[in-house]
């Protein structure tokens, strides 16, 4: 395993979406089976984006989600983030375009986003004397629920969860995965979990003003 899978980059005041997404991270690193806690991940192919993690294989191309890594030698790192047998459990975020909702114009506006949290999971990582006794993956997606739940109204942003989908079709759907790749079979399982959020614009200080 290289250094660079477990290098947790920390944003330097994030704002907005960034601090959503990072404060949503560090809540889910509570979960016990949560091993590895990333950032958003890139979700660009649509528009012709080249990312480091894409293969061409015959006719068919593959486009696995990466995030920022920090420095490398000479170049930007990328880390991508596929399941990996050896973490217990993954997480990282996938985010929509920004939605305004002017009330006036000297007034800090709502912005609003879509965010999903992906996670993948070894669930002989994580307990093999349950696995034997049949899949427990209902279990984790609970855990995530609950861990909402305690933390509702405890942010700075509003969050409201849209959708769970277990469906690797659905939960890697800005990606292009090789099925043959099985991220989605025992013991490894992934699921996703859709939310709406929103939090005020980032206002400008008085001296940024002048």
């Amino acid at each position: 395993m290289i250094k660079l899978q477990d290098k947790d980059l920390k944003i330097d005041a994030p704002i907005e979406v960034d601090f959503i997404c990072n404060s949503m991270r560090l809540m889910f690193l509570e979960l016990d089976w949560l091993s590895h806690g990333y950032n958003i991940a890139n979700a660009l192919y649509r528009n012709g984006t080249k990312l480091k993690f894409q293969r061409v294989q015959g006719n068919s191309k593959f486009v696995y989600p990466e995030t920022y890594a920090g420095p490398e030698g000479q170049d930007y790192g990328y880390h991508r983030l596929t399941p990996d047998n050896d973490y217990s459990g993954m997480v990282f975020f996938v985010i929509g375009n920004e939605e305004y909702r002017f009330n006036d114009i000297n007034i800090d506006s709502l912005v609003g986003y879509d965010v999903s949290a992906i996670f993948s999971v070894n669930l002989e990582l994580i307990d093999k004397e349950r696995l034997q006794k049949g899949l427990f993956t209902q279990e984790l997606i609970r855990d995530v629920r609950r861990l909402l739940r305690k933390y509702d109204g405890s942010f700075k942003f509003q969050y409201r969860l849209q959708r769970v989908s277990r469906d690797i079709r659905q939960v890697y759907r800005e990606f292009i995965l090789d099925e043959k790749e099985q991220y989605n079979r025992a013991p490894m399982q992934c699921f996703r979990f859709d939310f709406r959020v929103a939090i005020w614009e980032d206002c400008l200080t008085d001296e940024e003003l002048s």
